[in-house]
């Protein structure tokens, strides 16, 4: 190859480098230029819902085009997920996502269709759920040290989750090993189900996120034992924290995040990302997730992919050692 051709040819791929960068930068500033589907993966009744109402009517509003939801639930997300790996990576299809699809599911599943690692380019948390523990209200404790006591004396116990491998699941399987008792786990098919089983006693404890303990614990149906957040959480003050009941290391949270295909240009992860942080710095727009028990946030796209990449890390450790699969 002569000098001018191997010129040539570099030029000619550094202008088709420069033609695909101007194309995404034209993308995002003329995005969206048609409605946009974001997807749920979970039944109806649970948070999703709701924040998928207040990001989709705040997102019309905002980038001039139509948001709206469309739920696929099935397999705890994986059906909604596989949707998304398979759309076209331009923004016009997004996900609400949850900590299990990303965290739990490659080693729940023994045959996922898809690393969500490797198949979702991730956008921003939209809502961190602390979580806590609950005991039914007829049950014979009133605190934490009560139901340590009551549980290792050897009392038959049920306890609760809106599904194998959710959260509340999980972290009732990590508490039982770390105090040392045994209590069967009924899985419920969706949060509603499980709501029901704890508040009509089919089962006598369980771990479960804010925004359903709350709507319970004010019904008179539950008693609240401890949480999962680093401090007192506001809608619950009175709720001792783990850290001080002695458990320093059993912090954590639940989440919901929206997400992309992978490949989906940076520009548009970006506005989507941009628009969505000033929105939730609207104590209007915020508002509804805040009266259900859930608490807005925000992440750069950087930071989520940390968050996703950290969680998969502890609670896979989780199923793993525990042995746990999809039925």
């Amino acid at each position: 190859m002569t000098l001018f051709a191997a010129r040539f040819r570099r030029a000619c791929a550094l202008a088709a480098f420069a033609l695909l960068v101007v194309a995404a930068a034209v993308h995002a500033q003329t995005y969206p230029s048609k409605q946009v589907r974001v997807l749920t993966g979970y039944p109806p009744g649970g948070p999703t819902d709701l924040i998928g109402r207040v990001l989709t009517e705040y997102l019309t509003k905002t980038l001039g085009q139509s948001f709206y939801l469309e739920g696929k639930p099935g397999a705890a997300g994986v059906v909604a997920g596989g949707i998304l790996a398979n759309a076209a990576p331009d923004g016009n299809t997004l996900y609400i996502v949850g900590l299990g699809l990303v965290a739990v599911n490659a080693d729940l599943y023994s045959d996922m269709p898809y690393d969500p690692a490797k198949a979702f380019a991730p956008i921003t948390l939209l809502v961190n759920l602390p979580v806590v523990l609950e005991v039914n209200a007829k049950l014979p404790v009133n605190s934490f040290k009560d139901f340590v006591a009551y549980a290792k004396s050897g009392a038959q116990l049920n306890h609760g989750s809106p599904g194998i491998g959710t959260l509340p699941h999980l972290a009732a399987e990590l508490f039982k090993a770390r105090i040392g008792f045994s209590s069967a786990h009924v899985a419920y098919k969706g949060t509603g189900p499980f709501a029901n089983g704890m508040m009509g006693g089919e089962v006598q404890w369980s771990f479960d996120v804010t925004n359903t303990a709350i709507t319970m614990l004010k019904g008179g149906y539950v008693k609240l034992l401890g949480i999962t957040s680093p401090e007192r959480y506001p809608g619950f003050p009175d709720t001792p924290t783990f850290v001080e009941l002695g458990m320093p290391d059993f912090v954590f949270t639940t989440w919901f995040g929206l997400v992309a295909p992978a490949k989906t240009p940076q520009a548009v992860i970006d506005r989507l990302h941009d628009a969505i942080a000033k929105g939730w710095q609207d104590a209007n727009v915020v508002a509804p997730l805040r009266t259900a028990g859930l608490d807005p946030t925000t992440t750069t796209p950087e930071e989520t992919a940390k968050i996703f990449a950290a969680d998969r890390a502890r609670w896979g450790a989780v199923v793993r050692e525990n042995h746990i699969k999809a039925e």
